[in-house]
């Protein structure tokens, strides 16, 4: 299918999941109770930065900072290199976020390298509120979110299941497979995780990344965790089948990325010392270039 369809379907799917609100009971008033599990388990891992050219930022990023009221002027782009992957990551950091760049770098470098890999670009914006959405592949995070593991996980999620990277289900949100699982199920994991199947994926896959990185699982911290089997189940098999298989796994290093938007000048007045136009970076030879899919969760994706 070529791929401007296939990324249409996936934008219709994602607005006709996102009305469709689960009716299961909760199992946990909210997952914070990972949090900590998540920080002592998921180390940091080594990163240098540098600045992005200067004049320029990320397409995607300036768009995002527009539709979202700021000036692009105010957001500080940076290349970040992880030392589990030849390519880099460019943060778009906005100079008032509620919180240090090295929070955002720390907590996104945290994720398993193979979740890392499917997205695009990871941004902090300034907020009296904390939350946080996904917008094809670029993560987006406003006040304090920045530094929330947990919220880190669940955006990276919405890459995994929206642009195709479980298996063999792609989308395993909108999939047969996935409504007959849930449906032996007695409860989904938090009331979030009851707006809808986008949603309950992703903080299945929180879960599911908890239970295969820290020790003792989550099937060990709540007694009740059966109840929700068939969809952690779900998510573990196909995180394993995929390609990388164990997306949610800690260790090994990137395969592939999904590539970066293009980029474009800060505006259009600003004026450049460079003798030439800035071109993307490609994705380093040896990896595979992710392909790009139009979705966003702003609507339903909110940590408040």
């Amino acid at each position: 299918m070529h791929v401007s369809s296939f990324s249409a379907i996936v934008a219709l799917f994602a607005a006709l999941v996102s009305s469709q609100r689960l009716t299961k009971p909760a199992l946990q008033p909210d997952l914070e109770n990972l949090q900590s599990g998540f920080i002592n388990n998921l180390k940091p891992v080594a990163s240098t930065r540098t600045a992005y050219q200067a004049g320029y930022i990320p397409n995607d990023c300036k768009k995002i900072a527009q539709n979202e009221g700021h000036n692009p002027a105010d957001i500080q782009s940076w290349n970040v290199k992880y030392s589990d992957c030849s390519a880099v990551w460019v943060f778009c950091y906005h100079k008032n976020s509620n919180g240090p760049l090295n929070d955002l770098i720390d907590r996104f470098g945290r994720l398993p390298v193979h979740t890392r890999q499917f997205s695009r670009h990871v941004m902090s914006l300034p907020s009296a509120n904390g939350y946080a959405y996904n917008s094809g592949g670029n993560l987006v995070f406003f006040g304090t979110t920045l530094a929330n593991l947990n919220v880190h996980i669940h955006e990276a999620a919405h890459s995994l299941d929206l642009l195709g990277a479980f298996y063999p289900d792609k989308p395993l949100s909108g999939s047969t497979k996935w409504t007959n699982e849930y449906n032996l199920d007695s409860a989904v994991p938090d009331p979030y995780a009851q707006t809808n199947q986008v949603e309950n994926v992703a903080q299945n896959t929180v879960v599911t990344t908890y239970e295969r990185n820290v020790p003792g699982g989550f099937f060990g911290l709540n007694p009740n965790a059966n109840k929700i089997f068939h969809q952690y189940a779900t998510v573990d098999t196909e995180q394993r089948n995929a390609a990388p298989p164990s997306l949610l796994v800690r260790g090994g290093t990137c395969t592939g990325r999904l590539a970066d938007s293009a980029p474009v000048l800060v505006s259009s007045s600003a004026r450049v010392a460079a003798a030439a136009p800035m071109e993307a970076m490609a994705v380093p030879a040896g990896l595979a270039t992710i392909g790009a899919k139009d979705f966003n969760t702003k609507e339903t994706c909110k940590f408040h």
